[in-house]
């Protein structure tokens, strides 16, 4: 086996078109690679194929983020990392990378990193991880014990900047990833005077281009109401205790029985500060769930966008006969099935969405319906009370504020509902389902 090169400090940039796909088996032996692929990391094919994926690693990535890599695919699910990657000659270049679990191997799209703020941050942790592998490895350590550090202070360090995982991390890298490209870059071009199955391939991906468009933004309006009912419980719960310290101080002062029918009233407003607070609680943890459903799926789409444009600009290699157009062929079929496979998953996801959405627009309705009888018996004694002293004065203004925090809240999660209600509802899929059969149709012919 050829020793890898030594960095020579030179690098080379990604174009903004570009797109590397490879496959490869469980082990991480690549399989298949595009032109790409084979250009950017000046590798010979002959070479590339059946080599192990890490001959175009670079030292200065930790053993951690491979380690992460490896753990998250085996289970099943896909990854997405910004790497640095070590060409034949010694230089670098750099790729926002995507590996997707496809039958027994996997599948890779990487291109040209476009969110430098992300990428930076991420690369901010790689150095201040990987001297940390290295010591390891240099005290005696083996390289998965130095990982297996690398991806604890990975974990510590992701904590400290706000994501409770790199799962979350990724969940904000990629969408913004893919919608800075689909800013930048051309997408997926038409070729009018196309015929047969390629040009019914490529008029697919476009149509279900712009239908993943659609379910991206309806997802990051739902994140969006999911977000802000976050911030909005809390609030209620301190509403609910503040009422309660205003009731049991109400009490404490009445000396003279003055105010014993509010009191009564208060007093019922102050017992169900407990079942309130279970209530948000409950909601609380209902709207962390729809958070991060939502971030999950919108993690799904812009990855089936990813999919989805490269299987469109691989097709037209093929319409137009670039140099080493055929070497697109296997790209084609693998992009297909993992986009076909994709789309299957976040369609379950958006129903589980939809039902998170249901489900915290019913629990802010039982919380209306528990806060409404004291609030409209306060507001009746309000309007009947004897107004005449300034004790009374006093005690209407505490309890008028109350009633005005608590409706303040209940109006701020009612509009919020309403959101929830309105966008609580599975995706519609028939669109992209009937180009998804016209891509395995076309596939076929093709």
């Amino acid at each position: 086996m050829v020793s890898p090169p030594a960095p020579s400090g030179a690098r080379h940039d990604v174009g903004v078109e570009e797109l590397f796909f490879s496959t490869t088996d469980a082990r991480g032996v690549i399989e298949q690679a595009n032109s790409v692929f084979v250009r950017l990391s000046r590798h010979p094919r002959e070479a590339l194929v059946g080599a192990p994926h890490n001959i175009i690693r670079h030292p200065v990535m930790p053993g951690g983020a491979f380690l992460l890599m490896w753990s998250t695919l085996q289970a099943g699910e896909p990854f997405c990392a910004y790497v640095d990657n070590l060409a034949a000659d010694g230089s670098t270049y750099g790729v926002f990378a995507t590996i997707t679990p496809l039958g027994e191997g996997y599948l890779s799209v990487r291109g040209r990193p476009f969110q430098t703020a992300l990428r930076d941050a991420a690369f901010d942790l790689y150095r201040r991880v990987r001297p940390e592998e290295l010591g390891a490895r240099e005290a005696g350590g083996s390289a998965h014990d130095a990982a297996v550090l690398g991806l604890d202070r990975l974990a510590g360090l992701l904590a400290e900047a706000g994501f409770a995982s790199y799962e979350e991390f990724a969940w904000v890298a990629l969408p913004a990833e893919v919608e800075a490209r689909l800013a930048q870059a051309a997408g997926i071009p038409e070729r009018p005077g196309a015929q047969g199955p390629l040009a019914g391939m490529l008029a697919a991906t476009r149509t279900i281009e712009a239908e993943l468009h659609g379910w991206a933004g309806r997802l990051g309006d739902l994140q969006a109401v999911a977000d802000r009912l976050l911030a909005a419980a809390p609030r209620l719960r301190a509403t609910v205790q503040a009422n309660r310290e205003d009731a049991d101080r109400i009490r404490e002062e009445d000396t003279g029985g003055q105010f014993a029918t509010a009191v009564v009233y208060l007093r019922l407003w102050a017992g169900m500060a407990p079942e309130v607070s279970v209530l948000v609680t409950e909601l609380v943890a209902e709207l962390e769930q729809l958070r991060r459903s939502c971030a999950r799926t919108r993690f799904r789409i812009a990855l089936a966008v990813l999919h989805n444009l490269a299987l469109g600009q691989f097709v037209t290699e093929l319409i137009d006969q670039v140099p080493g157009f055929d070497e697109a062929r296997p790209a084609v079929a693998g992009l297909r099935r993992a986009l076909d496979e994709g789309i299957a998953e976040t369609r379950e996801q958006t129903a589980r969405n939809a039902a998170f959405a249901a489900a915290a627009a019913d629990r802010i309705a039982a919380l209306r319906e528990l806060l409404d009888l004291p609030q409209a018996m306060i507001r009746q004694w309000l309007a009947t009370a004897d107004h005449g002293s300034a004790s009374f004065a006093r005690t209407a203004e505490t309890v008028q504020a109350g009633l005005d925090r608590t409706a303040a809240g209940m109006e701020l999660l009612d509009a919020l509902s309403v959101e929830c209600r309105r966008i609580a509802t599975p995706l519609e899929a028939a669109v992209v389902e009937t180009q998804l059969d016209r891509l395995r149709e076309y596939s076929t012919l093709g």
